[in-house]
């Protein structure tokens, strides 16, 4: 039996664990995802001369005006346009593209600039109407900001009230694309607040205006989680909404470094300034990454168990399912139980019990899609723990 443990979905305490590719998620080479601050990245309004993103945005979106109305003395060309650095309470708001990477491999540069660009008009379109500030483009993602520099009574419910009409203005991107015979585009989009310094960060040389802290490093991991065309917001956000907002699906994730579960909550309406829907788009119930690992595969029968097993090769799951590809094609609906951990000893811990969707012949095997059956289990706790590591390390 092959023992790959470096590959083990749950490894023990000092062990290796190979990182998983995400499924759809990384950033275009060429179009560096810019960090936030304390690492150098030029602003939309300035753009660099090596990164075709902003060397073209301005004439396709006016990022440069959106800044200069927004924020005029956020470029700070020296000391006398610098802002002084407060502690603020800030709602953060950021928007990615899903499967980002995959367009990158698939549309000529020309088009996916194109595209890029009217994706980043339709979003700063959205955020200038509910009187917020463009931070900063990061790659394919665009940054928000509800409460600097100037704090209003409503910050929240304009910073909801945005994320939700942006997913609207989303859907229309989409439909004229098609019509375009171009590919649609999907965010996700995170919403979070909480105390940041805002004010001006670099030298008299430059300097940009933006908010840092733990509110912001916060919103870039929420929005991992975020699926096609879901707005994602922190219990704080929901707090401070109160009773102008109506949410749905929970999430409670685990992550490093935090004792307590951070949760997640997916924001169906908001009733304030106005009513607003978000649209339902994603059909998956939960975020998918890619890895790249082995796993034992055990038929059942009968509700019993076969004592003989067959290796598999897992290459994407997420919390309620995962697609494998096998030596031998099985039958829709039968069911398995996969231990995803090879090199550990058979157990409940390490097992998961799964359904099959569907199998297709693929090279020498079967593509095979399951479903787990067995919801709140040990083996299903450990899957979801290491996706959500993995959405939060990334």
């Amino acid at each position: 039996m092959p023992q790959r443990k470096e590959q083990a979905l749950v490894a023990d305490a000092g062990r290796p664990m190979q990182r998983p590719r995400r499924s759809g998620g990384g950033k275009a080479a060429g179009i560096p995802r810019v960090g936030f601050p304390g690492e150098p990245a030029p602003l939309a309004s300035q753009p660099s001369q090596t990164d075709p993103t902003h060397a073209h945005a301005p004439r396709a979106l006016a990022a440069r005006g959106h800044h200069e109305q927004l924020l005029p003395a956020a470029r700070g060309a020296g000391p006398t346009d610098r802002r002084p650095i407060v502690e603020t309470e800030a709602t953060i708001l950021l928007a990615d593209i899903r499967g980002f990477t995959a367009l990158t491999h698939t549309l000529a540069p020309l088009t996916l600039i194109n595209l890029l660009n009217r994706y980043f008009t339709v979003m700063c379109d959205v955020i200038q109407r509910h009187d917020g500030v463009i931070d900063k483009f990061m790659g394919d993602s665009v940054m928000a900001l509800f409460g600097a520099p100037r704090r209003r009574p409503d910050d929240v419910e304009r910073a909801l009230c945005c994320a939700a009409e942006m997913q609207h203005a989303m859907a229309a991107m989409n439909r004229e694309s098609r019509s375009r015979g171009e590919p649609d585009l999907y965010a996700g989009i995170a919403v979070n607040t909480g105390p940041a310094m805002a004010g001006s960060f670099g030298s008299a040389l430059h300097s940009e205006y933006t908010v840092i802290g733990d509110a912001v490093n916060l919103v870039s991991r929420m929005e991992s989680f975020s699926l096609r065309g879901q707005v994602l917001i922190s219990d704080s956000s929901r707090i401070a909404a109160g009773q102008g907002i109506e949410t749905g699906q929970v999430n409670q994730v685990r992550v490093k470094g935090m004792a307590e579960p951070l949760t997640l909550y997916e924001l169906r309406s908001v009733s304030m300034p106005r009513r607003v829907t978000v649209p339902r788009v994603e059909v998956r119930k939960s975020p998918r990454i890619a890895v790249d690992l082995d796993a034992i595969f055990r038929q059942i029968e009968s509700k019993r168990v076969h004592r003989e097993h067959f290796i598999g090769h897992v290459r994407d799951m997420g919390y309620y399912g995962l697609r494998a590809d096998l030596p031998l094609g099985l039958p829709a609906y039968s069911e398995v139980v996969v231990n995803l951990d090879p090199s550990a000893p058979t157990g409940v811990e390490h097992e998961v019990y799964a359904r099959v969707l569907r199998s297709v012949p693929v090279g020498p095997g079967f593509r095979t899609s399951m479903e787990f059956t067995a919801i709140g289990t040990p083996g299903h706790q450990r899957v979801k723990q290491y996706v959500d590591e993995y959405l939060w390390r990334r």
